[in-house]
Order: structure tokens, then sequence, then C-alpha cells
């Protein structure tokens, strides 16, 4: 009885660690706050903003970093520097009955120090709206506590940000099972 018992437990999050390893981000659901672009010293043509980006997967994997973006060198194409992240969320979202309301829960992650992601942040909840919603990009903003984040009209260098999402859940994943 033990064992199935056990089984049952370990089989869901089996199954959503093998979803995540799969997770990758569509340009239609990734969403940017507002950049003011600044001059890097040094560098003239380098430029710098801090800003937050979030992502709604397909699968319901929410996904958010605070950090600096650069552009190089008088390019168009936006990158984002993980150097320089100071706070990531990742959790779920869902759509709610009303079709232009989203619900996310989501743990935030700090960095350490030492640029390691910290664990055991309380989960929240927010409610966030949906406005002008779209069949192809879901919306062209979200507004959320504190979130003002619209569409990305332009591809965004991700630095990598997806693979981290996928090892932070899996981390997650496995500090939940450790802790049943």
């Amino acid at each position: 009885m033990r064992v199935l018992l056990v089984v049952a437990l370990v089989l869901p999050l089996v199954g959503h660690a093998v979803l995540v390893q799969e997770l990758d981000p569509d340009p239609n659901r990734i969403f940017l706050t507002q950049l003011k672009w600044k001059s890097v010293a040094g560098e003239s043509r380098d430029k710098s903003a801090n800003g937050t980006l979030a992502i709604l997967y397909a699968e319901g994997v929410y996904a958010e970093v605070t950090s600096a973006f650069v552009k190089r060198g008088g390019s168009p194409q936006i990158a984002l520097n993980l150097n320089n992240s100071s706070v990531v969320r990742i959790g779920t979202w869902k759509r709610l009955e009303d079709s232009d309301l989203i619900r996310i829960e989501s743990r935030e992650m700090p960095r350490s120090p030492e640029g390691e992601t910290k664990l055991g942040q309380p989960l929240t909840a927010r409610t966030c709206r949906l406005e002008r919603p779209s069949s192809t990009h879901i919306a062209d903003t979200i507004v959320c506590q504190g979130l003002v984040a619209n569409h990305a009209q332009k591809a965004i260098g991700l630095d990598g940000f997806p693979s981290r999402v996928c090892q932070l859940i899996d981390t997650q994943n496995k500090a939940a099972v450790l802790t049943q």
C-alpha cells in the first residue's frame, strides 16, 4: 500500500518534470516592462536598461525576471543580461472565468550574492488583467499588482533564461518531494 502511495505522489511530479524539460517560450507570450535606455559608460554605442520580462508558457508555467537589458553597438536587438538579474518568479498561470483575467501563483526566488537562486520563499497569488486580448499574443498588456508589461514587439535574446526556468522548476519539484 505504501508503494502505491509513493508512486501516486511521485508520478505527477515526474510527468511535470518531463513537461518542464520541453518548455519553449512562444514569442507571442513574452511581455516586457517599459525600458528607459541609458548609454553604457566607456561604450559609445551600447545602451542598458533595467526592467522585467514575463513569459506565459502555453503549458501554464509562469516565469518572470527583473534584470538588466542591453543593446549592443546601436543594434535594435535587445538582450537579457542574466548576470544582473535580481529577482526571478516561477509558478503557474491560468485564465479565470472572465477571459480578461488571469491568476498567477508564483514563488519569488531572489539570487544570493554568490549568484545562486534561493528557494523557500512563500507562494503568492495575483490576479492580473489582460488589456486588449488577442488570439495571437494573448493581450497587448498585462496589468498586475506593481507590474505593467507589454507584449514584446521585437525579438529578445533570452540568454538561457528558459533553461534556467526549467532548472528552477526541477529544483522546486525535488524540494517538494523531499518535504512530503
